[in-house]
């Protein structure tokens, strides 16, 4: 009975990872534009812009130089650009923000360090950040097969040039 229990416990795991790799986590690389219609956590350092239609993570030892625009975003690590959230910004007492910030709401932990503007605006209009976000995604799969690896960098006529 034991056995047959830890089976059906890693066989529903291993299930549940081959769901990941889908279409729903794809983050598209455009230029220095990081594009994705889920969730992204970043636990590195990055440079270019993040869009993202739900939540954008910024954990403690990471860095991004460059905007974040989405749903939501939690900033625990270092930002060097704007951020701009449709709904809320969560800012904790390790992080470090060098740039503005607009949301329909914020919640600041002491400790936090803000060098910027702070506006809390309750019409912020998300239909531009829905716009690039499913134009990019739908322009890739047109191309892409089912089997979409995690990142994919389109090619711009910007990026051909340089070749």
């Amino acid at each position: 009975m034991a056995i047959d229990f830890i089976k059906n416990m890693f066989g529903k795991k291993d299930k549940k990872k081959e769901a990941v790799a889908d279409f729903h986590t794809t983050i598209i690389k455009v230029d220095d534009n990081f594009i994705s219609s889920s969730s992204i956590m970043l636990d590195e350092k990055l440079f270019g812009n993040i869009f993202s239609l739900k939540e954008v993570d910024i954990a403690a030892p990471s860095e991004i130089s460059g905007n974040i625009i989405s749903r939501t975003s939690v900033i625990s690590g270092k930002v060097f650009g704007d951020i701009r959230a449709t709904e809320y910004v969560e800012v904790k007492s390790t992080a470090t923000i060098t740039g503005n910030i607009l949301a329909k709401s914020i919640m600041i932990e002491p400790g936090a360090i803000i060098n910027g503007s702070i506006r809390i605006d309750g019409a912020i209009d998300e239909r531009d950040l829905i716009e690039k976000v499913e134009n990019r995604l739908k322009l890739n799969m047109q191309v892409g097969s089912a089997a979409t690896p995690f990142l994919i960098e389109e090619k711009t006529s910007q990026n051909s040039k340089k070749k």
